[in-house]
């Protein structure tokens, strides 16, 4: 994008602070955002409220290794973590916590975003399976982890059929998000 896009204006802010807000208005007890690239840059242009920071040194080796260095940062109390992209920015508050609610409630190990039949981040992930997290390697996300055992996932519904969190992964999907709705 010739630009860190964490850091592209979405509704006056920054992506990533859009994210981050969700993320700390939410049932968390603690709020970690890995940085990669650009982390400095991207560290001085947004607000992280309540949130820590992470730095991962290795993350041109993939997104498992942001995965990795977000739950190595995590103490021994924390049971279970929940995964949201920072390019996503129409995940709200009140969505992680029905994540949240669902995890808890089903018994399952985890809970995610589901539409169109296929389950998507953002996720959460009992502490049972931070052991395929560390498994996983180059740039690979939960999303296979979770579709390889649906059994184990509690699915949360879109709040609107067909709808979901856009990711932000090129300049088009950014132009289309700042228009607005069609």
């Amino acid at each position: 994008m010739g630009e860190p896009k964490q850091l592209l204006p979405v509704r006056g802010r920054p992506l990533l602070e859009t994210v981050i807000a969700a993320a700390c208005g939410a049932h968390l007890d603690d709020v970690v955002v890995v940085l990669g690239a650009d982390a400095d840059e991207i560290a001085a242009g947004t607000r992280f409220d309540r949130a820590r920071i992470v730095v991962n040194p290795d993350h041109e080796r993939g997104m498992s290794t942001s995965l990795r260095a977000g739950v190595a940062s995590l103490g021994s109390d924390f049971e279970r973590v929940v995964v949201i992209l920072g390019d996503q920015p129409d995940v709200s508050a009140s969505l992680i916590d029905r994540l949240l609610d669902a995890q808890e409630s089903s018994g399952l190990a985890a809970a995610a975003l589901s539409f169109d039949g296929l389950l998507h981040p953002p996720m959460v992930l009992a502490r049972s399976l931070w052991a395929d997290i560390e498994a996983l390697e180059g740039d690979v996300g939960l999303r296979a982890l979770v579709r390889a055992h649906p059994e184990m996932v509690a699915p949360v519904p879109a709040d609107r059929p067909g709808a979901h969190p856009v990711d932000i992964d090129t300049r088009e999907d950014y132009e289309q998000l700042a228009a607005g709705p069609a």
